[in-house]
C-alpha cells in the first residue's frame, strides 16, 4: 500500500454557514471557504441568471468569462456556451472542466446549484 503524506495529519473543516467570502448577484448568490488556500465556491443561482446580465456588467467589458472552473452540479440545470458556439447543458450529477471564453445562464425553473474549485 502506497504512503500518502500530505505534509499534515490535521483534517481541515469548514461549512459553508460561515464562508470566507461571499458575492451576491441580482439572481442567486455565491459562497466560499478556503481549504489550505484553496478556494471553494457553493452558487445557488436562480432562474434568469445568466452570464450576460449578472457578471459581464462588471467584467471590464469581456464578451466571456475568463476563468477556468471545475463544477459540480448539485442541482437544477445550466448551459455553457464557448465563443467557437460549442454548447453543453449540464444537470444534477454532472462534473464539468471549463476552460477560459464561456458564457452560462440557468435552464429551467429551478435554482443550479454549483460546486466550483
Amino acid at each position: 500500500m502506497a504512503s500518502h503524506d500530505q505534509g499534515s495529519s490535521s483534517i481541515t473543516h469548514k461549512s459553508f454557514s460561515r464562508p470566507d467570502d461571499e458575492m451576491d448577484y441580482d439572481h442567486g448568490q455565491a459562497a466560499a471557504i478556503s481549504l489550505r488556500g484553496e478556494p471553494v465556491w457553493r452558487s445557488e443561482l436562480t432562474p434568469g441568471w445568466s452570464w450576460d446580465e449578472d457578471i459581464k456588467p462588471y467584467a471590464d467589458g469581456l464578451e466571456a468569462c475568463p476563468m477556468t472552473h471545475r463544477e459540480y452540479v448539485v442541482g437544477g440545470r445550466i448551459r455553457y456556451q464557448m465563443t467557437d458556439g460549442n454548447e453543453i447543458e449540464a444537470s444534477a450529477g454532472d462534473l464539468l472542466f471549463i476552460p477560459p471564453g464561456h458564457r452560462a445562464w440557468v435552464v429551467g425553473d429551478q435554482p443550479c446549484i454549483l460546486l466550483d474549485w
